[in-house]
């Protein structure tokens, strides 16, 4: 009873403050196809990426762009956006290098941190608020640690063989990711390297983003955002973060959505029409303009963690 009291004083805040839903039309031009969004807690403020032409624009919250930078190799297709408020340093991820912004410079400074290895494709980032950012090789299967300051990358663990897809997200104590990669997660220890498989019970295929929601004494709430399968669902993970919980329950239907953020209230959904770029198949005529949403992951009764994750037994997943 003490676990479900513990994750519903986590959960029940976070529908509270749902009640006014950041739900807004981006006033971004047709051609711009917002593929990454990225939250600014200081001044209450969106970047949003471009797959289109590799610019990021800065939004406020009525979806009115209020400026927009250049990152160096800008023709390139956004994939993910970081942002780390302390240093007022913007990460800027594509297929084929990790970019840093320092928006807080003027002029404002771009630099390239690292490029991708031959044949690799990055397909995510995570940053640690301390000058370093960990980025999924998707095509390698490798994650690989980046630094701000200096123009090096080290591999910091290598993923068995899967497909070519996948997301990761940091978890707090900055030592842990969580990998998304071919339908399995993984937990993965940034020190050691150190890879192992999280109980799954059943395949949670095409997982474009791993955002981290809320953690408790017994869990952490992560929001699995399942672009091509136009989903979010919540996946609850045990205290070591080695069982997982896909929650029927938080699932909710989009329009693709490929990204989003929390900005410490709501998960922020952007929803940028990507499957109407041909580059995924698309007319290139989206019928809608690129807008922000809402996913609120509180379910009705939140599920009583240590009795959901059993350490062997039935699929976890359903």
């Amino acid at each position: 009873m003490q676990s479900f009291v513990r994750v519903a004083l986590v959960l029940v805040p976070l529908i509270l403050a749902g009640c006014k839903p950041a739900d807004v039309t981006l006033a971004l031009d047709p051609g711009f196809y917002p593929s990454a969004v990225a939250y600014d807690p200081i001044n209450d403020r969106f970047f949003v990426g471009s797959h289109a032409g590799g610019t990021v624009a800065i939004v406020r919250r009525d979806g009115h762009v209020a400026a927009s930078v250049r990152p160096k190799r800008a023709a390139h297709s956004i994939v993910q956006l970081g942002y780390d408020a302390r240093s007022l340093r913007l990460w800027v991820l594509t297929p084929e290098a990790v970019g840093v912004v320092d928006i807080g410079a003027l002029p404002v400074r771009r630099k390239v941190v690292a490029e991708v290895a031959p044949g690799g494709r990055f397909s995510d980032l995570a940053t640690d608020g301390a000058g370093q950012a960990f980025v999924l090789d998707a095509a390698a299967g490798t994650v690989v640690a980046v630094e701000a300051d200096r123009p090096r990358s080290r591999v910091v663990a290598r993923l068995p063989a899967g497909e070519a897809d996948g997301s990761l997200v940091l978890l707090p104590d900055a030592g842990t990711l969580i990998v998304a990669r071919g339908g399995a997660l993984w937990r993965v220890e940034t020190r050691s390297g150190g890879v192992e498989p999280i109980a799954l019970g059943a395949p949670l295929a095409d997982v474009s983003q791993l955002v981290l929601v809320a953690s408790d004494a017994t869990a952490y709430h992560v929001a699995a955002f399942r672009g091509r399968a136009n989903e979010i669902v919540t996946i609850h993970l045990s205290a070591d973060a080695r069982r997982a919980l896909a929650d029927a329950g938080t699932r909710m239907r989009y329009d693709a959505p490929f990204r989003g953020t929390f900005d410490g209230r709501e998960v922020v959904v952007l929803l940028g029409r990507l499957r109407h770029h041909p580059s995924f198949g698309g007319d290139g005529r989206p019928n809608l303009p690129p807008r922000l949403a809402s996913y609120f992951p509180g379910a009705a009764t939140a599920p009583r963690l240590a009795e959901a994750l059993p350490a062997a037994g039935p699929a976890l997943v359903r």
